[in-house]
């Protein structure tokens, strides 16, 4: 990535909880009637379908110039323009690559993609699908940030429901049925249809079909995720990150990366900002060196006015929380932080 260190020695996100109150009954009453289109439940539980539809649709070849037969290649084209199409991240976590060659190489993950995370699909090749994270901003495409991904983890389409249930722990589990046994493993800021709730658990629509609970204190439920709320929770769950190892271009509980860490933990919160350092550098609003607040996002480099190679998070305390090697997440001193960067910038991105 364009802002993570040059020399790759290797490489920090906030927000906060929604300013109403969706575990009262008064707002679950409020949340079933927005999902049932009525007044009132009448004590019926709404249930949405949703049918697994093929991935990629078959690439049909041309039809022949004239009559006569003409010979077929001996091999297929590998690439299949078909996009772009609306799919919907159906994996916990998707690996988003620079080419399908270079599935697992270290240094070429570009980004990491969460569970009902949208992008459009522009080419197929064989397993893999070109794809856009249309909610990754980057200057490397209008469109969102761009690479490659397996297609086995996208499903079609882009779901919409009256509410949403947003992930704003760094992990949590959606079980099949309500007090089950726990199911698959689900990331920060992963966001699913709301097809009713409880008191203490959501019911939500998997992309490609299914439906499964997820508890109540593990989400925030919105109409709109991109409006912001509060941020004071999202500093209890960066804490959680501490001790999260280094990821080159991650963004989960998994690893995490320098600018995966504020853009995965703020876009959770409804603060939308670009995946990489030097373009978060340019978003917000600048704040100088004597005005940071926790919160507040500090871009730096390796050499006196070099180009931005990483970033961190001002904890404040005289503290940063960055995403760096080999120790990880961690919150330090900021004395013992600048003994290996120097001040290019700081932008702050919470209201």
């Amino acid at each position: 990535m364009t802002a993570k260190r040059a020399d790759r020695n290797l490489l920090s996100i906030f927000r906060r909880r929604p300013s109403g109150d969706w575990t009262h009954p008064a707002a679950l009453l409020l949340l079933a009637a927005l999902l049932t289109g009525c007044r009132e439940s009448s004590g019926w539980v709404p249930t949405l379908s949703a049918t697994q539809v093929p991935v990629f649709p078959p690439v049909t070849p041309a039809p022949a110039a004239t009559a006569t037969p003409t010979a077929l290649p001996t091999h297929a084209p590998t690439l299949s323009p078909i996009g772009p199409l609306e799919f919907t991240v159906s994996a916990s976590k998707a690996d988003v690559w620079n080419a399908p060659e270079n599935e697992n190489s270290y240094w070429e993950l570009q980004t990491q993609l969460v569970l009902g995370e949208k992008v459009l699909v522009l080419d197929q090749r064989d397993a893999w699908a070109r794809i856009v994270a249309v909610e990754q901003p980057s200057k490397k495409d209008p469109r969102g940030y761009p690479g490659w991904v397996r297609s086995e983890a996208l499903a079609a389409g882009w779901p919409a429901a009256p509410a949403i249930a947003v992930v704003v722990k760094s992990r949590s589990r959606i079980t099949p049925d309500a007090g089950g046994a726990d199911g698959p493993v689900v990331y920060l800021d992963s966001r699913l249809p709301v097809v009713t709730a409880t008191v203490d658990r959501v019911r939500v629509r998997l992309p490609g079909g299914g439906e499964g609970w997820i508890p109540m204190a593990d989400v925030r439920l919105a109409a709109d995720p991109a409006l912001p709320v509060p941020a004071d929770q999202a500093f209890k769950i960066a804490e959680t990150f501490v001790g999260v190892p280094y990821r080159w271009g991650g963004t989960t509980a998994s690893g995490l990366d320098c600018s995966g860490l504020p853009y995965r933990l703020y876009h959770a919160f409804g603060v939308a900002l670009s995946r990489d350092s030097d373009d978060q550098a340019l978003e917000g609003r600048f704040v100088d060196r004597y005005n940071i607040r926790k919160g507040d996002v500090i871009f730096v480099s390796e050499s006196s006015g070099g180009k931005i190679t990483h970033e961190a998070i001002y904890w404040g305390n005289d503290q940063v929380m960055d995403a760096d090697t080999p120790q990880g997440v961690t919150i330090r001193p900021m004395p013992e932080f600048f003994k290996y960067y120097f001040w290019i910038t700081a932008r702050r991105f919470l209201p």
